[in-house]
């Protein structure tokens, strides 16, 4: 619908409704700009104050980490200082090749040493501390950890050597030292070595389980600790597309603390931070939406007070308009009974407004026309009466009557039965067509009126011209208009046959609830473009157009869209015409028209 089309539609809705229409766009519009300036402001507001929190939040949780990595920084240092665990690790410097493990008293001595370092720290896994042969003593027993490090040669254990002395932030693994292979943790660790020959007699590796950033991590972001190779310390998702995004874009990123981003088609803002200490990155990721959504609510409460508004306004406009369109409604309806024909109403306005002089506009034209139509009325009787007393003395139809019998007795007397017939069927021509005391007949009168018309041109065409009818009895009282069949016969012979002869058959049968004439001739046809070109025609409104289009039109008007004419044909395999009328008797019309004529 187009800005015109729309713009007429408005201007056509009641006067009331317009009125009410417009308080409420007033109340929408201030609403809308009232709200969308509150809800920018606060917006941005909430957007800013969420910023500043994240990114305390984000800086005092790598601080807490930083914390924790130099206590157990501290730790890793503390076997250095105990003779009696160096002096164990000492015995474990070479690789045997049997299976032997530690003494007891070794497994024992050691299982104290290290169950003293994790003493009220739940959070860490274990604490494993291995020789240089692979023997590993832990606080862990034997149906967790292996007693000896089946590979000497991981990834892990590589970069401890590689730091030579420092200690390690190693990302989350999985140590293949468990017997549980699914068991994931972060760790720290460094080499332990010799204090006075600096001598290389193993490793200490403390294993810290997720649960660590449950104490200080207390939020509904989504939080990520990342090492300084941007590999994951927490949390426990790998192979998640959302952290996938987050390494991606902070690479790129990494010299702003704060930016927003889109993830999957979702708006986020990323606010992350670098420990100086051990380059390890806090990251938090919080959808917009959770930080909007105090400012979601106000637009719902602005929403609902704009649709308070609207309807408030509906009821006042309600209200309100109905003393100013009063006045319209009162000429609206005696328009409506005017357009009727009842031109005796009038319109009582005291008002002196635009309405009160419409009003007053509207009983002057009333009376104007008033006068106008009982002129016309008094011309059009006297027109009626001349053009009756004109007929009145033109010849008397009862004449020809008469003439045609005397001819068709005259036939029968010098025996010339022929001429008899034809004057027979033209006589029951004459009469059919001349009756004007009903536009609506039986399928039976009708027919008998075709069969008339059929044998005058039998008469003069011979036998060129046969005919054949296929008609269910029950359908005989069926309704149909008057001479309504007579003109697509006509067609059949003078646009059919005409010239070699042929064949016309009139069938008639019911068809879902409807009467179906169909006649049909085994002429020349019309070609397909012919036959489209006559459908094509056949709902117009043509004034002069062909017989179709005026019986199809004919009927139409008498029983609505539902009905009419349908058209077949094949060039050089003859035309079919059906008609489609409703299945109603001829005594059920007549009571319906003298219904309608009493009304």
């Amino acid at each position: 619908m187009n800005i015109r089309a729309l713009h007429s539609k408005l201007l056509s809705l009641p006067y009331r409704f317009k009125l009410i229409l417009v308080f409420s766009l007033l109340i929408v519009l201030t609403a809308m700009i009232l709200g969308g300036i509150t809800y920018y402001h606060f917006s941005g507001a909430s957007q800013r104050d969420a910023k500043d929190y994240q990114v305390q939040l984000v800086a005092q949780i790598s601080h807490n980490f930083d914390r924790y990595l130099k206590e157990m920084q501290i730790i890793s240092l503390s076997p250095l200082y105990d003779q009696k665990v160096l002096g164990i690790l000492n015995n474990h410097q070479y690789p045997v090749t049997s299976a032997t493990f530690p003494p007891a008293e070794e497994r024992v001595e050691m299982w104290r040493y290290i169950s003293s370092l994790i003493h009220g720290r739940n959070e860490i896994k274990g604490i494993h501390i291995m020789a240089n042969d692979g023997t590993i003593f832990s606080n862990l027993d034997s149906q967790t950890v292996w007693l000896k490090l089946l590979d000497l040669n991981s990834n892990e254990i590589s970069q401890i050597r590689e730091a030579d002395g420092e200690w390690v932030l190693l990302p989350l693994h999985r140590p293949s030292y468990y017997l549980n292979k699914d068991t994931e943790v972060f760790s720290v660790a460094r080499l332990i070595r010799e204090p006075s020959t600096n001598k290389h007699l193993g490793m200490i590796k403390l294993d810290v389980k997720q649960e660590l950033f449950e104490d200080f991590i207390s939020t509904d972001s989504n939080i990520f600790i990342l090492d300084d190779k941007n590999q994951l310390i927490y949390p426990n998702m790998h192979e998640t597309k959302l952290l996938q995004s987050v390494i991606f874009q902070q690479k790129y990123k990494e010299g702003n603390s704060y930016f927003n981003t889109t993830i999957d088609g979702k708006p986020y803002m990323m606010v992350h931070n670098v420990s100086g200490y051990s380059g390890a990155k806090v990251i938090m990721l919080t959808p917009f939406d959770a930080i909007l959504s105090e400012v979601n609510q106000l637009r719902v409460l602005l929403l609902f007070v704009v649709l308070l508004g609207v309807f408030i306004s509906f009821i006042l406009g309600f209200i309100l308009s109905k003393p100013l369109v009063s006045s319209i409604h009162k000429l609206q309806k005696a328009m409506a009974e005017v357009r009727k024909g009842d031109f005796s109403k009038r319109v009582q306005s005291d008002h002196q407004d635009e309405i009160g002089q419409l009003s007053q506009g509207f009983n002057h034209m009333v009376d104007e026309i008033e006068r106008l139509v009982t002129e016309v009325y008094e011309t059009s009787l006297r027109e009626k009466d001349a053009e009756i007393r004109a007929l009145q003395s033109q010849m008397n139809p009862h004449f020809l009557y008469n003439t045609l019998e005397s001819i068709n007795m005259l036939a029968i007397t010098q025996g010339n039965l022929d001429v008899s017939d034809m004057v027979t069927s033209l006589g029951k021509l004459l009469r059919y067509t001349i009756d004007q005391s009903s536009k609506i007949v039986s399928l039976e009168e009708e027919l008998s009126f075709i069969r008339s018309y059929i044998m005058i041109q039998q008469m003069r065409m011979g036998d060129s011209l046969q005919y054949e009818e296929d008609v269910d009895p029950h359908l005989l009282r069926v309704s149909i208009p008057k001479i309504i069949l007579q003109p697509l016969v006509e067609n059949a012979i003078f646009h059919g046959i005409a010239g070699h002869g042929g064949k016309i058959h009139l069938r008639v049968k019911e068809i879902n609830s409807e009467m179906h004439v169909l006649i049909s001739d085994n002429g020349k046809g019309v070609c397909k473009n012919k036959l489209e070109e006559l459908r094509k025609f056949l709902p117009s409104n043509m004034q002069n157009g062909v017989a179709l289009v005026n019986i199809n039109e004919r009927i139409k008007f008498l029983y609505g869209n539902d009905y009419g004419m349908d058209l077949y044909s094949d060039e050089g395999e003859g035309f079919t015409v059906i008609l489609r009328f409703p299945m109603k008797q001829k005594e059920e019309e007549s009571f319906e028209a003298s219904i309608g004529s009493r009304g």
